[in-house]
């Protein structure tokens, strides 16, 4: 087994490092020398992915529904803590699972987690076209109250499974329920899980990827993202297009030093996904509503920010000064990855088995062992 560098870890101990290793052994990461290879995961039989749909409360106030996916890997109850994965802007569930042999939803349910990932509404297989201008009402707040709702069904059981590729056709109870919840998000969804346990206080942890959370900023010495946009979709208005081309999409999320090729392929082929206008619209109502929720997280829910080192949207700097806002003002346990060799979509490079191994043991030494 040769696994992918870990990034550099605040506050875990030896220890903690140590169980983390045993408990993801079952992931690992192979390949030979040769310019044909690259590294792979490996799952046992036992690995299932499931479709689920959350109904949620739109922000008409009326029902919306949430295709989304479960996996497990072996035996789950009650008392197994559940990870439920928020994706970010131009992305969908498939951000969290781009092949069978790499993927971070499966990777993380491989160590024994059971975990949820779900297109937000609005994007992907959670349309939301009914009405002109509906993308403008789906602001980062929307989307973190869905969330909230998609939390307490995953904590109760109160969500529905389906054996099609959507959530349009026949579905059954989702028979599995999950009291300890913890979130992770990615980019745009990372605004969503900053602001949440401390509006909420429901999450037994937070995970924000590649983002700034708070309002602080950094020195501005990497310089700016570049390759992504936002031309309003001709049909969609209320929706932008935030890539135009394959390259804009490497340029924007992709290190090349540390990609993996297969998975860059999925990623970053047309079509791409339109995305609503209203997260973006409101970054400074978000960052000001974060802020306030950040102060009121306390002791009771450790935090993980991670980040790659060549992440031009939360370059190192501006990573730093969002773990210095939190030390200051969220009276949490607060840790930081920055992740070595990796761009914006860190799920697309070699260094995310690092990542899965060290949010495990991050986890297990928070009490939160799977």
């Amino acid at each position: 087994m040769e696994p992918s560098p870990s990034g550099n870890l605040l506050g875990m101990s030896k220890l903690a490092a140590v169980l983390a290793i045993a408990a993801v052994i079952v992931v690992a990461i192979t390949g030979t020398a040769g310019a044909a290879t690259e590294p792979q995961m490996h799952f046992d039989k036992r690995m299932a992915a499931k479709s689920v749909c959350f109904t949620v409360t739109n922000p008409r106030g009326t029902p919306s529904v949430l295709y989304g996916r479960r996996y497990t890997d072996g035996s789950v109850s009650a008392r197994t803590p559940a990870i439920v994965l928020v994706h970010g802007i131009a992305s969908s569930t498939a951000n969290w699972d781009f092949t069978p042999t790499w993927s971070t939803a499966r990777a993380l349910a491989s160590a024994g987690y059971v975990v949820y990932s779900y297109d937000r509404l609005g994007y992907a297989k959670s349309p939301y076209f009914d009405v002109p201008g509906d993308g403008y009402t789906l602001t980062t707040r929307e989307h973190r109250r869905m969330l909230h709702q998609v939390i307490d069904a995953v904590k109760t059981g109160g969500y529905a499974t389906t054996s099609g590729a959507d959530c349009t056709g026949a579905m059954q109870p989702g028979a599995m329920s999950n009291r300890t919840v913890v979130i992770a998000g990615h980019s745009a969804g990372g605004w969503i899980v900053a602001g949440y346990p401390g509006t909420y206080h429901d999450v037994a942890a937070m995970i924000q990827t590649d983002i700034t959370g708070s309002s602080a900023q950094g020195d501005g010495s990497e310089g700016s993202s570049t390759g992504g946009g936002f031309t309003p979709d001709p049909q969609h208005p209320d929706y932008f297009q935030f890539f135009q081309t394959r390259q804009n999409c490497e340029d924007f999320n992709v290190d090349a030093a540390g990609a993996v090729p297969s998975a860059v392929n999925v990623a970053c082929t047309p079509p791409f996904l339109d995305s609503p206008y209203g997260e973006i619209a409101d970054l400074g109502a978000m960052y000001a509503e974060n802020d306030v929720a950040i102060s009121q997280i306390g002791p009771g829910t450790p935090v993980l920010l991670t980040s790659g080192d060549h992440d031009t949207t939360a370059p190192p700097s501006a990573a730093r000064a969002d773990l210095a806002y939190y030390q200051a003002h969220c009276g949490c346990d607060v840790s930081q990855i920055i992740l070595p060799a990796t761009g914006h979509l860190f799920q697309v490079h070699a260094s995310l088995a690092g990542w899965v191994k060290d949010v495990v043991s991050w986890l297990g030494a928070r009490g939160l062992a799977a």
